[in-house]
């Protein structure tokens, strides 16, 4: 090649290389200069410790990348939003131009006047539609949804035949009354065991019997309990502790997790940062090992010797109904990204918005223990509808660090937990709601422990219709 034309690529490089940084909006060529710059780094909040090496590193990628200063900065959760206010509007602004808020935050986020709102075509293409309706206020997008939480089930597969996993919860308690300990299930100590504790955990019992603002959870009119069907399922639910006889005093997530991963437990509700600790330790080899044969009656009344392997040990499954007449309804969380109208750089900090929440979202699980509510990335892009399974190996593989395949179908636990999410009722984004939850965690815990469900959830519905008048 000669010098001619190696000095006109040269030029033709520098160039598509300025008109990406000026399309990506993370700097602003100036007449005098021609240099990209910012009127001040780019700051950005966040509240959970979890996905701080994620931050760090996504602003240290984002810096590099385009040659703009990026600051990721860990703050205290307590008066988030009134924070992020005081700081924007002061005479010199030192707030977040973009900031990590849970759907439950944006009502608050929006009537401070601290959202910019989304106005891509193409939301709908990258994210699901409950997705967008999570980050969804007054009809308009406000943030971008970022990573998701909810919960589902787990069953070992060496106690539970895949094929006959439980269709509600009344398959679980038939599984107990028929339990039979042998040289497969030696180490069981625990039919069924969960964070009780949890709210969270616990909402599948009345969510399919309460609206908390309809789908975009910010309509007061359409927060609602049925009353007497959230009392059937609060009696149901404390009639499992007949069963199960879970001190909702002392457990705790962790200790849950862990005695399932000691294959101490058949059954558990969990949410995604246990099942983060669930592979991590699947991958470490921290599992026991498993017989690799069992003795079967057949129909004919003969035994014979049945192999048995399977990787990884644990099926996820949805959330189950309680009975054939009895639904449940999870909970969702749906983090996002939202951009603040006072930050002087609001392009360049939408551009870093969408890097957070889209070209770096695969990395959510592997480095933060969040699954990204990125659709793109799932095999649901457009090109990929027809086979999501096998659009969403490169992703599994991504999430666990992983350089070889798979077991085959072990990415489809991955889509079980999206489809739950998808099933589940978003937190509200009501402001008059935001201390519901504590109230709740009260309310069924007592329940738990005996007291009347008809009166505690009388009392509670109550209470909300108080709030919210």
């Amino acid at each position: 090649m000669s010098k001619k034309y190696q000095r006109m690529l040269a030029v033709l490089i520098v160039l598509l290389l300025a008109a990406e940084l000026v399309h990506m909006g993370l700097g602003e060529k100036t007449e005098e200069e021609g240099e990209v710059v910012v009127e001040r780094p780019l700051l950005i909040w966040y509240t959970d410790p979890d996905i701080q090496d994620y931050m760090e590193a996504a602003a240290s990628e984002t810096a590099s990348r385009y040659q703009v200063e990026v600051r990721a900065e860990l703050v205290s959760e307590v008066d988030y939003i009134e924070n992020i206010s005081e700081r924007s509007v002061a005479e010199e602004m030192t707030g977040p131009d973009l900031y990590v808020a849970s759907s439950a935050l944006l009502e608050k986020a929006v009537l401070a006047g601290l959202a910019v709102p989304v106005t891509d075509s193409g939301l709908s293409g990258t994210y699901s539609e409950k997705a967008v309706q999570a980050v969804t206020y007054d009809g308009a997008a406000v943030a971008r949804p970022f990573y998701i939480e909810t919960c589902f089930m787990l069953y070992n597969q060496y106690y539970v035949d895949p094929e006959e996993a439980p269709r509600n919860m009344e398959d679980v308690l038939i599984y107990a009354e028929n339990f039979e300990s042998d040289e497969m299930t030696e180490r069981v100590e625990h039919i069924f065991k969960w964070n009780v504790a949890d709210v969270i955990d616990n909402y599948m019992f009345l969510g399919a019997y309460t609206d908390l603002g309809g789908v975009n959870g910010d309509d007061k009119k359409q927060v609602d309990m049925d009353l007497e069907k959230v009392t059937e399922c609060m009696a149901y639910y404390q009639s499992l502790n007949q069963f199960f006889a879970i001190d909702a005093d002392t457990v705790t997530s962790e200790e849950v997790i862990q005695e399932f991963i000691d294959g101490k437990s058949v059954f558990t509700i969990v949410n995604v940062p246990m099942l983060a600790e669930l592979d991590r330790a699947v991958a470490a080899g921290e599992v026991p090992e498993y017989p690799t044969e069992r003795t079967v009656t057949g129909e004919d009344g003969e035994e014979y010797t049945e192999t048995v392997s399977y990787d990884p040990f644990y099926q996820v499954a949805p959330l189950p109904p309680l009975t054939d007449a009895l639904a449940s309804r999870g909970l969702s969380v749906t983090n996002s990204v939202v951009v603040n109208p006072y930050s002087s750089n609001v392009k360049a900090a939408e551009a870093c918005a969408r890097y957070l929440t889209q070209e770096r979202a695969d990395r959510l699980y592997e480095e933060a223990k969040k699954l990204t509510a990125c659709k793109s990335l799932l095999g649901e892009s457009k090109e990929e509808k027809e086979q999501p399974v096998m659009g969403y190996q490169s992703l599994y593989d991504r999430l666990l660090g992983q350089k070889e395949t798979p077991a085959a179908g072990a990415d489809s636990k991955y889509l079980t937990v999206y489809e739950a999410y998808e099933a589940a009722a978003e937190v509200p984004k009501i402001m008059e709601l935001s201390n519901m939850w504590l109230q709740l965690e009260v309310v069924l815990a007592d329940i738990w422990r005996g007291a009347d469900a008809g009166e505690k959830m009388a009392d509670f519905k109550g209470l909300l219709e108080t709030q919210l008048n």
